[in-house]
């Protein structure tokens, strides 16, 4: 649940200005809600082409964000009043809960441990093995825009950062897709790896 993992008073007080949130909306239906997919960075016209419709008519909705372009170039987009809520909704709103916050402060601790001959240094990558698979890893003329772990690590190495480099990957458990990581880069780490590595 939300309120498990973010703090929801911050959430609130940070959104207020630009959403009214309910906690606890009485005209809201104990029907499962609708479910949107909408793109990354949605226009005001989609917004309200697409959603408000169905929000009006159902007045419980529940909004699924995908990304059509996972290498995340903004199309061209001019700056728009939504650029505000864009912002606020990916920097300024959540706010861990403070036990979920210290498990974050130890892993970081742990990490900057294990960095001990690189004054702390570290790469942390969000490496989203489950999006190979899918078509949004296709772009136009046969062009990818996903990687797998080998080729992140071929371009680490050829960037110059060598196999004592601490890697932490941004995945809960470790993937068997991974293996080729840790063969080029041996400190590579996942957060079950972390929280077991002392």
């Amino acid at each position: 649940k939300f309120e498990e993992i973010y703090n929801v008073e911050k959430f609130v007080e940070n959104v207020n200005a630009v959403v009214k949130v309910a906690t606890d909306p009485a005209d809201v239906t104990a029907d499962k809600p609708a479910t949107l997919r909408i793109p990354n960075r949605p226009t005001a016209a989609f917004i309200s082409e697409q959603i408000e419709p169905i929000y009006r008519s159902t007045r419980n909705v529940k909004l699924v964000s995908f990304f059509p372009s996972l290498n995340m170039k903004i199309r061209g987009l001019q700056k728009t009043e939504l650029d505000q809520c864009f912002c606020l909704g990916m920097f300024g709103t959540l706010e861990l809960q403070s036990d979920i916050h210290d498990v974050a402060d130890q892993m970081l601790e742990r990490l900057r441990t294990i960095t001990d001959n690189s004054g702390g240094h570290f790469i942390a990558i969000d490496l989203r093995l489950d999006m190979l698979q899918q078509k949004g890893c296709e772009g136009a003329h046969g062009t990818k825009k996903c990687f797998s772990a080998l080729e992140v690590g071929n371009f680490l190495q050829k960037i110059g950062f060598n196999s004592e480099t601490v890697i932490y990957v941004t995945q809960s458990r470790w993937h068997e897709d991974l293996d080729e990581l840790k063969t080029l880069f041996p400190r590579t780490y996942t957060k079950a790896r972390i929280m077991g590595a002392f």
